[in-house]
């Protein structure tokens, strides 16, 4: 049948167009006629005027909707019609969501002659602006892209009724299928009207069609289909011409060349072509698209020969489904084994597939390795050759026999089984199992030696750092106690130094107290709080210097060597801190060569990346000037190793040492943004690795301030009564008068009441306000004041009150005499006068 014309309501001229290109309706004709909007409804001899009796299809909304079934004079006519024009575009369920919400629907080819409909309902603005204020909420477009003008005229149309305007966009597949729909109707009516079949025929051909239908692979269904054709027709051959162009499929004789019958198919007008000699036909095959052309030739009984066609274009349309379902079938099978393939091979996740192997009795002997993936391969060290056919017992000869039984379990029941620390090979990982299906255990092994040991540094740090705060806040308390000892001893062995007993006494106090005050040093050096003054130094030419220092800690019989680079990155530490490092590390060395033996102490300039950070959690990705310290002692297992860092752990005898050597170092060397590993070996030694990071650019140094001697008044703002009175009677002997206030506020009634201050000496933690905010009130007062702070606690704790260390003098408890003193000639003679 040759394609029907297509009559549409001027409303729906655009949509209907869109619908009908690039579908099988693609060469039919769309004619508008004038619709009811504002005039009569369309009535059957307007559609006789219309169609003139050919076959038709005639689509419209309210304008066909009083119409029933065609008359006997018009039975090729088929109406596709609804309640309303956007209906048949977005469809009944969308049309009551839509108008049910307030919106007043319209078409792109209603809006293209809006004004004319308005008109023609009689309406001005003012009448059609009330009109639609009673009727609807909105202007609601059904917008399917077809009229690019269409946002304009709605915009238009919303202002002269007064109402807000939407747009929703909406495709056109529903107005296409029905169409189709149409078509196919009206093709198996002119097919009736032509040559009816007997009903045995159809049922035949139900029956043939049923085994097409049920079979899979897009191959398969055509080379069924076209036996289907031989057999019912009892043609000598039969052919499937793909609408691609591809290769043709055969079935039966040959007898009609490949170069013909694409000729012929190119001439398919209609849903199927008589050949010119009448020894056989093409029927065209279309199901969302061309799918191709199915031949048969050279069939039994030529009369019949539209018996054939009819039965032919009845089954079309179900051939077509039954192809294009396959092969979407086939190519979403494909993809899926694509995916599935890309995603094993590529997976980071280790992989295998194993099936059970029974035993004599029937319970679980063995598993079998069936497939495995590249990731699989790596873990295990193994490749797919040596893994699959063989068996777990094989390549585990370890296995737990309980284990097994597990995995049997669940390669018949299904419950999967996680194992959330494994090792294997010396990797720790995670191992999931799951049944993919009876008798089979898949397996997947995640490697967490890395997250294992990131786990473990995390713990390491969160330990270190609550000791480190229980470190600061001792040594705080002990500072305070410190500095009272240290001072009345230092003051009564100035009085009694005709007393030698005596004065050798107080001189052992001092000793102790001095000890005790390293002891706390070395309790805030690991706890990274202990007052620094970082400077751009040469490693090497510190290390040079530091040689014969360290050698005699070291051991007389240990030979120590140096191995530095020959421009190793620079660097900013403070002096003291590194020589502390190499002290540390070099005594720990002598410890562990009593003997003697080898010291190697070397330098190196190293880059770190991110797979030596991912394995220690204080390290970051840069450039970093890299210590070595290498001995050749009686070395550490890998246990002692993990611990060696911690505060007062120590492998040595009882009273040999207090375990803060290699803590401090750990503190200190963190506090400079570096980080300290150590490898070590039982019988082979240790090494020792402090990286520093490298310091991109020079600092100017400040200078030395000059000492200078002078006599003055201190303020002393100290809260606690013993530290306080302790401080007074030293500045006392060392020559200055002073005065005491316990908080802020005596403080600032001495600066209001004496003036004859010159110095400022208070503790940055007071009660109240803090040292800071005292010192800020006094200097409003009395501009001219210097100002030194001192506190037990971390230097640190001045930034956390707000002061700038750069701007102002600092001392740290416990301070004796000489120091004390130092550093208030130098605050009187410097630069530092304000906080």
């Amino acid at each position: 049948m040759a394609t029907p014309r297509i009559y549409c309501c001027e409303a729906l001229g655009p949509e209907v167009r869109g619908a009908l290109s690039g579908g099988s309706l693609a060469g039919a004709e769309c004619t508008t006629f004038t619709g009811c909007c504002g005039r009569p409804p369309v009535s059957w001899d307007d559609l006789r005027r219309l169609c003139g009796g050919s076959p038709a299809i005639v689509v419209g909304g309210e304008c066909l909707g009083h119409l029933g079934a065609p008359p006997d004079d018009l039975p090729r006519t088929r109406l596709v019609k609804k309640r309303h024009c956007a209906a048949l575009v977005c469809g009944d369920y969308a049309f009551d969501r839509l108008t049910g919400g307030g919106g007043y629907l319209v078409t792109p080819g209603w809006l293209a002659g809006w004004r004319s409909f308005v008109e023609g309902w009689g309406f001005d603005q003012s009448t059609g602006a009330d009109f639609f204020a009673e009727s609807c909420a909105r202007i609601t477009l059904v917008d399917t892209g077809s009229c690019p003008e269409s946002a304009g005229l709605l915009q238009e149309f919303g202002a002269f009724v007064q109402r807000p305007v939407e747009s929703v966009p909406v495709g056109l597949e529903l107005l296409s299928l029905q169409l189709e729909r149409a078509h196919g109707e009206l093709e198996r009516q002119v097919a009736a009207d032509a040559a009816p079949a007997p009903a045995s025929d159809y049922a035949l051909l139900l029956d043939l069609l049923s085994r097409v239908s049920s079979c899979s692979g897009e191959q398969r269904v055509i080379e069924e289909l076209l036996s289907v054709f031989g057999m019912l027709f009892g043609a000598r051959e039969t052919a499937f011409i793909p609408g691609n162009g591809g290769p043709l499929y055969r079935h039966g004789e040959a007898v009609t060349q490949d170069r013909t019958l694409r000729k012929l198919a190119t001439e398919v007008q209609g849903s199927f072509e008589v050949a010119a000699d009448a020894a056989g036909f093409l029927v065209r095959l279309s199901h969302n698209g061309l799918v191709g052309w199915l031949w048969s030739g050279h069939f039994a009984l030529p009369q019949h020969l539209q018996r054939y066609l009819n039965l032919a274009a009845s089954a079309a349309n179900v051939c077509a489904m039954a192809i294009v379902s396959a092969r979407t079938v086939s190519h979403s099978l494909k993809e899926s084994e694509d995916k599935y393939r890309l995603l094993f091979e590529n997976m980071g996740n280790g992989f295998a597939l194993l099936k059970m192997l029974l035993g004599p009795m029937g319970t679980p002997a063995d598993f079998r390795f069936v497939e495995v993936n590249p990731a699989f391969e790596a873990f295990t060290g193994r490749n797919e050759e040596d893994l699959v056919g063989r068996t777990m017992l094989e390549l585990l000869p370890n296995f737990e026999s309980s284990q097994l039984e597990s995995l049997g379990l669940l390669a018949r029941e299904g419950t999967p089984l996680a194992l959330e620390r494994y090792f294997f090979n010396g990797k720790c990982c995670q191992v999931w199992l799951f049944r993919p299906r009876p008798g089979y255990c898949g397996m997947i092994i995640n490697d967490i030696t890395k997250q294992k040991l990131l786990e473990d540094k995390l713990r390491q740090s969160i330990k270190m750092e609550s000791v480190g705060r229980l470190a600061g806040g001792v040594a705080h308390e002990f500072n305070n106690m410190l500095s009272v000892i240290i001072g009345y001893a230092e003051m009564l062995g100035m009085e009694y130094q005709g007393n030698r007993r005596i004065a050798d006494t107080l001189k052992e106090i001092c000793k102790a107290a001095q000890r005790s005050r390293d002891l706390t040093a070395q309790l805030l050096s690991f706890s990274r709080q202990q007052l620094i003054s970082p400077k751009m130094i040469d490693v090497n030419q510190a290390l040079g210097e530091l040689a014969r220092k360290v050698s005699l800690l070291a051991g007389r019989e240990t030979r120590v060597s140096l191995k530095l680079c020959r421009e190793p990155w620079p660097v900013k530490i403070d002096p003291a801190q590194l020589e502390e490092i190499v002290s540390n590390i070099v005594s720990n060395a002598g410890a562990a060569m009593p003997g003697g033996g080898d010291l190697v102490i070397g330098t190196g300039n190293i880059t770190v990346g991110e797979e030596l950070c991912s394995t220690n959690i204080d390290a970051a990705p840069g450039e970093y000037l890299e210590i070595t310290i290498s001995d050749s002692g009686h070395g550490m297992d890998g246990e002692t190793c993990r611990h060696i860092f911690e505060p007062f752990f120590t492998t040595r005898e009882v009273g040999q040492g207090n375990g803060l050597g290699l803590a401090t170092v750990y503190g200190m060397v963190t506090q400079n943004g570096g980080f300290v590993t150590v490898e070590s070996e039982r019988g082979v030694g240790t090494t020792f690795r402090v990286c520093l990071p490298r310091h991109q650019y020079r600092v100017q140094e400040a200078k030395p301030v000059p000492a200078g001697g002078g006599t003055g008044t201190v303020l002393v703002v100290e809260d606690d009564e013993i530290v306080g009175r302790m401080t007074v009677k030293m500045l006392e002997h060392m020559g200055y008068r002073v005065l005491l206030a316990g908080n802020a506020m005596q403080a600032l009634e001495l600066c209001r009441s004496e003036h004859r201050i010159d110095l400022v000496l208070s503790d940055v933690m007071l009660p109240g306000a803090s040292g800071k905010d005292a010192v800020e009130t006094i200097l409003a007062l009395r501009p001219d004041l210097k100002v030194i702070y001192m506190s037990g606690y971390a230097p640190e704790t001045l930034l956390d009150k707000g002061v700038d260390r750069s701007r102002v003098n600092f001392i740290q408890k416990p301070f004796d005499m000489a120091s004390l003193d130092e550093k208030i000639k130098a605050a009187l003679t410097g630069s530092f006068a304000t906080a």
